[in-house]
């Protein structure tokens, strides 16, 4: 009853309408998202792996801890998460596909589509992690309408949270309700706070990398987003590591900020 209610509560908002008060209504302390214990910390998260093995392996050859998102149910998905399975500073999260607000962008196998029914929702999840062996967590692929709508969210994070998997927002809604959801089930969550390589040029690149190092200096740590399509990031994560570990800064698995 209380999770109907909760979903009422929100849709409600998000419609504009004035829903009845609860009688009774526990209050939530929010937590804050950056610890005073973490100092430049780095935990980079790349997304689209599993259409080409090559691509990964130019983060592979970086040796710093780092989590790799992979697509389900893509031709060599299951080489990447081998070879990740291999390499004890790598770790693997599902990049689950989720429909964007742009209907001419195709989310990809295993989709869910803001027209899924939330019981279909447990059926797609267990079939994208059955393609992703050893995912630790998800981030959304596109996903831009699916999270903001909250009835699928609830089963989403309710999955995640029974599962014992992680999930992080990429962040491709500026209405995300992510946090809303999470926070009603108790579920940390983290997200993103910096896309690498949404244009793919050194030069952009370069500059994007050098605003995670400083948000990592001035917030504790930075969780940011490359693609394991583009050279260039790889590029400017191997030029600089070992200059930034000679500074203090640290390299880790996305897992590592759920403990």
């Amino acid at each position: 009853m209380m999770r109907y209610s909760f979903l009422f509560l929100l849709i409600a908002s998000l419609c504009g309408c004035r829903a009845p008060a609860p009688k009774h209504r526990h209050v939530q302390q929010p937590k804050p998202k950056r610890e005073a214990v973490r100092q430049k910390q780095l935990f980079i998260v790349i997304d689209d792996a599993g259409l080409a093995l090559s691509e990964v392996q130019h983060f592979l050859d970086i040796p710093v801890p780092m989590t790799i998102a992979v697509l389900p149910h893509q031709k060599q998905t299951r080489e990447v998460c081998g070879a990740l399975a291999r390499d004890p500073k790598k770790e693997t999260i599902l990049h689950q596909p989720m429909e964007a607000r742009d209907a001419s962008k195709n989310p990809g196998i295993g989709a869910i589509y803001n027209t899924t029914p939330p019981a279909e929702v447990r059926v797609i999840l267990d079939s994208s992690l059955a393609s992703v062996q050893g995912a630790v967590g998800m981030n959304n692929h596109m996903g831009s309408r699916v999270t903001e709508n909250p009835v699928l969210l609830d089963e989403i994070l309710r999955y995640c949270k029974a599962s014992d998997l992680l999930f992080l927002d990429s962040k491709t809604a500026y209405n995300s309700m992510v946090e809303r959801v999470a926070d009603h089930h108790g579920l940390h969550f983290e997200e993103r706070d910096i896309f690498l390589d949404i244009q793919h040029d050194q030069e952009y690149v370069r500059r994007m990398w050098g605003k995670s190092v400083a948000h990592a200096r001035e917030h504790g740590y930075a969780i940011v987003i490359g693609h394991a399509w583009c050279k260039e990031t790889a590029a400017a994560i191997n030029d600089s590591y070992e200059t930034l570990r000679n500074q203090g800064y640290t390299f880790h698995k996305l897992s590592e900020l759920y403990k």
